[in-house]
């Protein structure tokens, strides 16, 4: 393994914030961790006194180079089985995690926003701390391994999706959200949920150059050109009125009916489904409603007025057009929409409060697609990318609903 290349700090970033921070982190130094846990081998707690050992807790960014804060930790022989034993470590530590907790935070704080590499120059030069991209990685990679493995939606012992309601609230459906927090929800006049599902596929890493290089040959050989690159398949669902994402999925294979069951799960229970006109909903979701927007497009594809003005370039004349188009299909759809889920129909205002296109989701997909920011080779990366990206959008943190934890 290479040493990690020097660094320096940033001049611009006030001396007095980085040496606050590594100040804080040098007060770390000289921590000792001697509490016994049982032998994880045989599971005995008779254990007799070893050696003293160091870790590295974190690695300052001086002017002199870097700086390695370590901390102590007493090492233990088990009376049983005769095999060394560390003490617990957790106070300090994630389990599988070199660095300390504080530097972990950091990594995936800023990772839940930025790219690895992006994340890597802001801790040198936000905090003057050193860690490299692939440690940054590997810790968001692992955080999106447990978010599955603890909150997983399986089919056939395989998990296929993460229930974000299971891991904020402590709840497995909207259903069992509603019970759990009923209060909250007539504190905040929620009278009804909207379950919106979506997906979007961000292209693999190196997929567009592969596909350019593709069409190139298909053109000299005379076949039609394909029109995507390679990419992930990232769904999401939603829930607009609490502003949270309930479910997540990014995966290799295309959007599929299993998929779609898994991805829709935690929305089991909300009064109405919004969705686009993808063929993996057909029959599965009572009371569906489709995109307005999507179904929209569809139709515009085939309607010989849009190509009329687009072909004579009269832009205004089929913005004009459009917009009329779907103020028609708004009110219709909404008078429905009135009729069966009085729930949204604000009589004050008298407007319906419901969404009835997957913009719901803050621009739909495309929302997690622009936050990955680069593409990933690895679909575990782009996973990982996701739920972090789904985690930070966290509504618990603005005070609105107390978590699962504090309730109990």
């Amino acid at each position: 393994m290479q040493d990690p290349h020097e660094k320096t700090l940033n001049p611009l970033v006030p001396s007095l914030f980085i040496k606050a921070v590594q100040d804080r982190l040098r007060s770390y130094s000289g921590t000792r961790l001697s509490q016994p846990r049982p032998c994880p081998d045989c599971g005995d707690q008779n254990y007799r006194k070893h050696n003293i050992e160091e870790q590295v807790f974190a690695v300052l960014i001086t002017e002199d180079g870097f700086e390695e804060i370590t901390v102590e930790y007493r090492r233990y022989w088990c009376k049983n089985c005769g095999k060394p034993t560390l003490p617990d470590m957790t106070p300090l530590f994630y389990e599988g995690c070199h660095y300390g907790k504080p530097i972990v935070e950091l990594c995936l704080f800023h990772a839940a926003e930025n790219p690895f590499h992006a994340s890597e120059r802001i801790l040198q030069n936000q905090y003057g701390i050193q860690v490299d991209r692939d440690t940054i990685q590997r810790y968001a990679e692992r955080f999106g391994d447990k978010v599955a493995d603890r909150h997983g939606v399986k089919i056939a012992d395989s998990t296929v999706s993460m229930n974000f309601l299971s891991l904020l609230f402590g709840v497995s459906t909207v259903d069992e959200l509603k019970t759990e927090y009923a209060d909250e929800l007539d504190d905040e006049e929620i009278n009804g949920l909207v379950g919106v599902a979506d997906e979007t596929y961000p292209a693999r890493k190196g997929a567009k150059k592969d596909l350019y290089e593709e069409n190139m040959r298909r053109k000299q050989n005379g076949k039609q050109p394909k029109k995507w690159p390679e990419g992930f398949t990232v769904g999401s669902s939603y829930l607009p009125q609490l502003d949270c994402f309930a479910g997540l999925q990014c995966r290799n294979t295309a959007f599929a009916r299993a998929l779609a069951l898994a991805l829709i799960f935690p929305l089991r229970g909300v009064d109405y489904w919004l969705t686009d006109d993808h063929d993996s909903y057909n029959d599965i979701l009572p009371n569906r409603v489709k995109c307005l927007v999507h179904k929209l497009r569809t139709r515009a594809r085939g309607d010989e007025r849009v190509s009329e003005l687009h072909k004579a370039g009269e832009l205004d004349e089929l913005r004009e057009y459009l917009e009329e188009e779907y103020e028609i299909a708004y009110e219709k759809l909404v008078a429905t929409l009135r009729e069966e889920q009085p729930a949204f129909w604000d009589e004050t205002e008298e407007e319906f409060t419901g969404p009835v296109s997957t913009n719901a989701i803050e621009g739909g997909n495309w929302r997690l697609k622009y936050g990955l920011g680069v593409p990933y080779a690895r679909c575990q990366s782009a996973r990982a990318r996701t739920a972090l990206l789904v985690a930070s959008q966290n509504p618990l943190e603005s005070g609105r609903y107390p978590s699962a934890r504090s309730r109990s």
